[in-house]
């Protein structure tokens, strides 16, 4: 049978076609009322604090008759429990927001006792035989299990790769005609840089680096390449072989070579074309970072690595017979060495003066003229670096050539590439005044990827091969300081953990001395659980290759020093075939494990969503209608589709916007600075976000939208219970704002991942989940989330804006109830002042209010007030108020409230680490949170206009002189 293929969705923009189907929505519930005065209520995030602060305030606009005439719910965070909660009884209950002055509705108060009764909702009983804690911890050990399976997967495949490499190095100088993949390599990366660089000194169309001219270019390296093989033929050119090669020969085929290498530009970009998708995929030269690293900075590595490998198998007399062996003081290498490498001399030759050619202002004959000199000063200059280390080479081989081999090994590639950039810094000063800033500037930016990388292979050839020796000599001499050793190891990376997921770490001023404890072990703990992950890993590595060839790194490196090829094979055969099949064995197991274990499903978010579901959309079911299995007490029903929230008739409740970030810390875009993300909704109506993805020149277009209907396809359309999951993922290693990479590292291998991988809007949204992990487990790994990958990493809003009102600002409504219960000990505003700080400088709208009176009096722990009343002022002459409800205290609350207070001080801003709430506890917070939001709109009880009203207590609790400036 045939199937239709899945439609995709269509890309749909804010302003087009997301806020006239809201619009919509809205006028359906209103029944045609003004839709354009729009009444928003924003619950902040803080976990079970916020909502159950949230859920007081509900109370008191349900008892003054105002929350039927909210228009938008948007919250973020733990505000969305208490949101989803409404939502789903209005979905479930169409009279849910009825008023009730005198509380006579059986409904709320059986809906809140389930609240009450779940409080503790990650795990209803606590206790060492309670079922509901050892699943916590199940969960998160078989989840973590997965995650780090594949991590070490992966690390192990990495640390695998120098054992048959090292064969690689100590052959490659009787490699033959092999070798010529050096020379391919180096031209690879030189016409690369070539092309690039005469994009950056000419204002004039180049036609001929356009993927286009693929066919002329492929026909002129065609007929370059065949008159240098016509020319070595007839001059018996053999580059690699015992008989010596004149420069004479050798010049004319490097020039040949590089050229025909140049042509080939063209027909590398049509190759990139064909790997890119739609815009991304490029018509002319002009590499990104990505593609400078793949076809520049790798082939340049390799032929680095393959050229130290022939500087070492020179200076053992492997690959010359003897001839540089005794090169032992720099004079006479640098004397010597030349009159043996007349064809690599000449290569590099022609390939800086190409670089020259093109890197400077002036074209014609002018610019062949100035651009010899720089190569006559750099190529002698690559010369005696490589002489330079040549000796290096010889004076590791001459006491222990084995240990010469290891040393050569691991940090010959690293020099070799040093060299290299050495030179192009004699390149650059060379060509003076003729270069430009632009040219530099690219050149600083590739030394620094080849620094990179370099380091990157020392760390991973240093652990595999020192890394097993370290521990053995540890455990041989000094093993109680071992043990002692890994115990601190272990103590540092959980406080490290701890520390990097802890609420108390982050920008603050003034910090405790605990707080300072925690950012150092934030800090530090990463670095040494990474070199402790990369030494344990290689060191099973070593045993398992050890035990089944019987040989370890020693043995293989004293085997091939100075023996022949055929003759150094055999003693050390079984050791690189175990390797390989080490290697094979973790690779295959690294792709299955990519392929399977879903990066969505085994972080800890089913685990949270789950137990979110249960207590707040479980709340929504009346009693008798939950049928929950009677073996882990989860009922699959109590969760809503979202799209299901406005698919049948007007909405009963108001349109719920859950917001989230959309995390961009490995975004190219500098407007972002220290904010690493954006707003990202989910809502009944769409899911995307406005943010506009751009390019290094600017340019760009927004993310969008998607129907909601249409997002995720049949099998992974979002649910309530995953909005709001998402929108409180608190811990994760992308975190907007708060991303670390090196806190990313620990965080992800430990699995404290509560965020999940969406569609990204503008690709195929019918995909729901990522089919192979790899690309997003990396992303995770090192907080290098970015807009461009297919699915994009979401997380809490709150790790954008933690106040939930963002999104009503952008939506312009006329009134904006705020309830902030969000972390805020000493009453800094640090949300409210964020909120403020991105608006005006995404929407020009500017929001005035004085909050004086929310702040501590003198030394005491009381406020004057417990909300503040503001105004918005949109541009182009629109406005807005808004009324800041805070959990703050005044002294004045009810004798239960002050009683708590008074045995737990911290209130009401205790931990949002908290999240076990005893009855005493979620009954001070409801019941503050009652006071509060009856306090500012006791007022508003009879009035039919909302906007109205709002104008008029703005005009009251705040004289007018206050709001001039605004």
């Amino acid at each position: 049978m045939q199937h239709d293929r899945p439609h995709r969705p269509q890309h749909r923009r804010w302003k087009q076609d997301v806020r006239s189907d809201e619009l919509a929505v809205i006028a359906r519930r209103r029944a045609g009322a003004d839709v354009e005065s729009l009444v928003g209520l924003a619950i902040s995030g803080g976990g079970i604090r916020s909502a159950t602060f949230a859920l007081g305030v509900l109370e008191s606009l349900r008892r003054c008759n105002v929350l039927r005439r909210i228009d938008c719910l948007s919250t973020v965070s733990g505000g969305g429990y208490v949101g989803a909660w409404l939502t789903g009884n209005c979905h479930r209950h169409p009279e849910w927001l009825a008023p009730d002055p005198d509380d006579t509705q059986d409904a709320w108060r059986d809906s809140i006792a389930h609240l009450r009764r779940y409080s503790n909702y990650l795990s209803p009983t606590v206790g060492f035989f309670s079922a509901d804690t050892w699943s916590m911890a199940t969960i998160w050990l078989r989840n973590t299990l997965l995650i780090q399976t594949t991590v070490v997967l992966a690390l192990a495949v990495v640390l695998t790769l120098p054992r048959p490499l090292f064969e690689l190095f100590e052959h490659w100088p009787q490699a033959g005609e092999l070798r010529w993949l050096t020379i391919a390599l180096f031209i690879l990366g030189a016409v690369g840089i070539a092309g690039n660089q005469w994009r950056l000194t000419t204002e004039r169309e180049l036609r001929f680096l356009r993927g286009a001219s693929w066919a002329r270019g492929l026909t002129l390296a065609a007929a370059l390449a065949a008159a240098a093989w016509a020319y070595g033929r007839w001059r018996g050119f053999d580059p690699f072989g015992t008989a010596p090669v004149s420069y004479v020969s050798a010049l004319p085929i490097a020039a040949l070579l590089v050229a025909a290498g140049f042509c080939l530009l063209p027909v590398g970009v049509r190759l990139i074309a064909s790997v890119e998708d739609g815009a991304a995929a490029p018509t002319q030269i002009n590499y990104d970072q990505g593609w400078v690293q793949r076809v520049v900075i790798v082939p340049l590595m390799t032929a680095g690595f393959l050229v130290a490998a022939i500087l070492w198998g020179e200076t053992t007399g492997v690959a010359t017979g003897g001839h540089l062996t005794h090169l032992d003081t720099y004079g006479t290498a640098f004397t010597t060495a030349w009159r043996y490498w007349p064809f690599p001399l000449s290569v590099v030759f022609v390939s800086i003066w190409l670089l020259s050619f093109f890197a400077i202002r002036r074209t014609g004959w002018l610019a062949g003229a100035l651009s010899l000199l720089p190569p006559l000063v750099a190529v002698p200059v690559l010369h005696a670096l490589l002489c330079a280390v040549m000796v290096l080479f010889h004076g590791w081989s001459v006491p222990d050539a084995g240990a010469g081999a290891w040393l050569a090994f691991i940090w010959g590639p690293p020099l070799v590439s040093l060299s290299f950039v050495l030179t192009i810094v004699v390149l650059i000063g060379m060509m003076g005044r003729q270069s430009t800033d632009a040219v530099r500037e690219w050149w600083s930016r590739l030394g620094a990827w080849l620094g990179i990388y370099a380091t990157g292979w020392m760390v991973i050839a240093i652990a595999a091969m020192y890394g097993p020796r370290w521990i053995d000599l540890a455990v041989e001499n000094h093993p109680w300081k071992s043990v002692a050793a890994s115990a601190g190891w272990i103590a540092t990376v959980a406080g490290g953990l701890i520390g990097g997921k802890s609420d108390a770490t982050g920008g603050r001023d003034v910090k405790s001395t605990t707080t300072q404890v925690k950012e150092v072990l934030a800090a530090v703990a990463p670095f040494l659980f990474i070199a402790g992950l990369l030494v344990t890993v290689a060191y099973v590595l070593d045993y398992v290759v050890r035990v089944n060839s019987s040989q370890n790194w020693d043995d293989v490196a004293n085997t091939l020093t100075g023996l022949a090829v055929a003759a150094a094979h055999e003693p050390h055969r079984q050791f690189l075939n175990v390797s390989l099949a080490v290697l094979g064995s973790c690779l295959a197991a690294l792709a299955l494990v990519a392929w399977r274990v879903d990066i969505n499903e085994f972080s800890l978010n089913a685990f949270y969503r789950n137990r979110l579901v249960r207590c707040y959309l479980g709340a929504t079911r009346a009693p008798g209608e939950r049928h929950p299995q009677n073996f882990t007490g989860f009922d699959p029903t109590d969760d809503i589709l979202l799209k299901d929230l406005v698919a049948k008739g007007p909405p009963a409740g108001p349109l719920h916007i859950v917001n989230c970030a959309l995390n961009l810390g490995g975004s190219s875009d500098l407007a972002l600075h220290t904010r690493h993300s954006a707003s990202f909704t989910l809502s009944p109506v769409s899911c995307g976000s406005s943010y506009v993805s751009r390019d290094q020149s600017g340019a760009g277009a927004p993310l969008g939208y998607v129907d909601t209907s249409a997002y995720g396809g049949r099998s992974g359309a979002p649910t309530l219970g995953q909005a709001i999951s998402v929108s409180g993922a608190a811990a994760s290693p992308n975190m907007g704002y708060h991303t670390s990479p090196v806190v990313a590292f620990l965080l992800t291998v430990f699995n404290v991942r509560l965020g999940w991988w969406f569609p990204n809007p503008r690709t195929d949204t019918n995909i729901p989940s990522p089919r192979f992990n790899l690309r997003y487990l990396f992303a995770e790994l090192f907080g290098d989330a970015n807009d461009k990958s297919p699915f994009l990493m979401i997380s809490d809003g709150g790790h954008f804006e933690n106040l939930a009102a963002y999104e009503l600002i952008r939506r312009r409504c006329r009134v904006i109830v705020i309830s902030d219960a969000e972390c805020d000990p000493t009453l800094t505003f640090e949300g409210l002042g964020t909120l403020i700080r991105v608006c005006e400088v995404d929407f020009n709208c500017r929001i005035t209010i004085d909050v004086e009176n929310l702040r501590f009096k003198g030394d005491t722990t009381w406020s004057a007030q417990r909300f503040a009343i503001g105004r918005i002022d949109y541009h182009e002459g629109h406005t807005g108020v808004l009324i800041y409800l805070k959990a703050s205290m005044t002294g004045l609350e009810d004798m239960p409230v002050r009683q708590y207070k008074s045995s737990h001080p911290a209130f009401p801003h205790e931990s949002t680490g908290d999240q076990f709430y005893a009855e005493d506890q979620f009954e001070s917070y409801r019941r503050l949170g009652q006071e509060v939001a009856y306090d500012a709109f006791a007022s508003s009880v009879g009035e039919r206009d909302m906007v109205a009203w709002a104008e008029r207590l703005l005009h009251q609790q705040a004289p007018a002189a206050r709001f001039a400036s605004a």
